[in-house]
């Protein structure tokens, strides 16, 4: 099931993204100060609009911990 968010970007026009969270739902273990995770704290990916933009995607919204 592709779940798709809508997430703005941080550059100067703070452009609408529509990411599809299933895209970056990859299994990938992350180690970081002995602690194991799926996915890492944050996902930084380049706004779809603009070259200046940058687009963050969190643990939280993609509903895991």
């Amino acid at each position: 099931m592709t779940k798709i968010i809508k997430i703005r970007c941080n550059g100067s026009e703070k452009h609408v993204n529509e990411v599809d969270l299933e895209k970056y739902n990859k299994p990938t273990i992350v180690v970081r100060r002995g602690t194991k995770s799926n996915l890492p704290e944050r996902l930084v990916i380049p706004c779809q609009h603009c070259t200046e933009g940058k687009v963050t995607i969190t643990r939280e919204m993609m509903g895991k911990k």
